[in-house]
């Protein structure tokens, strides 16, 4: 049992809060929140969705499912853009998701894109890292959910900056789903212009001095 009542989460978002592991500092533990547990959330759907077994509405389980399926069908150099997983693990704060914590050279918790670009702008660093993920990505496209700033992460390491998604993994793909979509160039091209056009607003939102402030304000480092 992993104890974190007495630790304070760095970050949380629609569905779940995220704890550094309190023994390993590259670690990362995903909780779901009290106000968004599987029984819930299928209880706010409408039949014939409300059938659907308890664990398709468990986001640590459609994660956890997720990222294994891309590590295990997918290159290095899509891997090399998302978190491991160590499967479940028991808290005092229910079952938790461990991934690995991307983490800056400095040890301190990497910014996601989203907060980068509001610091700083998009500097050499964060279009050299964008532009190294987009050919990656283009490899073979992954059937995730859409590419949003603030689902990735901006890492600093050994003078090199690498860009991981950490959220929006999507669900593990049927079969048939999958073959499709690896033979389709059109989701890697949906994507990335929908990525192109999200960075395009927070970059005319940062002018003005407009932020997703929720979000901008979440990350404790």
């Amino acid at each position: 049992m992993i104890h974190l009542n007495d630790q304070r989460p760095f970050a949380s978002g629609g569905n779940r809060i995220c704890y550094r592991h309190p023994q390993q500092k590259d670690r990362c533990l995903k909780v779901l929140r009290k106000d968004r547990l599987p029984s819930q959330r299928r209880s706010q759907k409408r039949f014939p969705a409300n059938l659907r077994n308890i664990n398709y509405f468990d986001e640590n389980i459609v994660e956890l499912q997720a990222l294994n399926y891309l590590h295990a069908h997918y290159p290095a150099a899509i891997c090399d853009h998302l978190p491991e997983t160590f499967g479940l693990i028991h808290t005092d704060k229910g079952v938790a998701h461990m991934t690995s914590l991307i983490l800056d050279e400095d040890g301190l918790v990497s910014q996601t894109l989203e907060q980068y670009i509001w610091e700083h702008g998009l500097n050499s660093v964060a279009a050299r890292s964008i532009a190294k993920f987009k050919l990656s990505w283009r490899s073979q496209t992954p059937s995730t959910r859409d590419l949003i700033p603030h689902n990735l992460v901006l890492q600093h390491r050994d003078a090199t900056a690498r860009l991981v998604l950490i959220d929006g993994f999507g669900r593990k793909p049927l079969m048939a789903t999958a073959i499709f979509r690896a033979l389709s160039p059109s989701p890697y091209k949906r994507r990335i212009q929908d990525l192109d056009q999200r960075i395009k607003r927070l970059l005319v939102r940062r002018s003005h001095q407009d932020g997703p402030n929720e979000r901008l304000n979440n990350l404790v480092r």
